[in-house]
């Protein structure tokens, strides 16, 4: 009976020690933790593009178009809609210098003395597009994330005059009389690009793309053709065509969280 008692007592005490050993949490590995935050997709509430681009001129642009192409900057805010949604939509803003020409002339006046007028004519092309852009590979947490994009809106060709008037003797800078004509088209395109991840967090990307973009016909310079009179006054001569370009982009891809 005795032995029953002492068997039944060592019994219990065995089973207690592995139900507590069973219990216990086992933290996890300083392993697992980097895996899952490394996989983790980055959630941003607004996206941000910036870029320097070169566009060349293609088409009847490039028929009458005296140049080339032209340089600028431009900026692109996007939305995704959801972080595993291949679609982020939102618009761009461009900047384009198309040519600039300066001239000064000497004037003296008894009151005024010896002063000079720098006459300077300038012409900008300033896109706005309404942006869609695709990620086929959105939902995969990659360093390399390919796209392609459409979109649409309007082209401003601006041609502005700066006048600025210097008096020689005292240096005095008098404030530049600005005037501009303006003149639009109707844009739309469509494009390809990849994103290269180059920070930890999975924020920061360099940003490479192309885009064909299509415009409407509009008047435009010939800045081959601008002539500046010693009086302040310039005239040009206008070419009508459409206006379509080939864009190449690169820049930094930002995400906000």
């Amino acid at each position: 009976m005795k032995k029953l008692i002492t068997l039944l007592a060592v019994t219990s005490i065995v089973t207690n020690a592995f139900s507590q050993e069973n219990e216990l949490t086992t933290a996890p590995s300083q392993d697992t933790i980097f895996t899952e935050e490394t996989n983790a997709l980055p959630d941003p509430k607004v996206t941000f593009d910036i870029d320097l681009s070169a566009c060349f001129t293609t088409g009847e642009f490039k028929q009458f178009y005296p140049k080339d192409g032209m340089g600028g900057f431009g900026a692109t805010v996007l939305m995704p809609l959801h972080k595993k949604n291949p679609l982020d939509i939102g618009f761009e803003l461009g900047y384009y210098f198309m040519s600039n020409t300066s001239s000064t002339f000497q004037y003296y006046t008894p009151g005024m003395g010896y002063y000079e007028v720098n006459s300077s004519v300038s012409g900008t092309m300033l896109p706005f597009h309404l942006v869609a852009r695709i990620y086929p590979l959105k939902g995969i947490n990659l360093p390399i994330k390919p796209y392609v994009e459409g979109v649409a809106g309007f082209r401003l060709f601006i041609v502005e005059q700066e006048l600025t008037t210097t008096v020689i003797n005292s240096g005095v800078e008098l404030e530049p009389q600005k005037e501009s004509t303006s003149t639009g088209s109707w844009s739309y395109g469509f494009g390809a690009g990849v994103k290269v991840r180059v920070s930890k967090n999975n924020l920061v990307y360099l940003n490479a793309k192309v885009n064909q973009l299509y415009g409407t016909a509009t008047n435009y310079m010939d800045p081959t053709t601008i002539i500046l009179y010693d009086d302040g006054s310039y005239e040009y001569l206008n070419y009508r065509s459409r206006t379509d370009v080939l864009r190449f982009s690169f820049g930094i891809h930002v995400m906000l969280e």
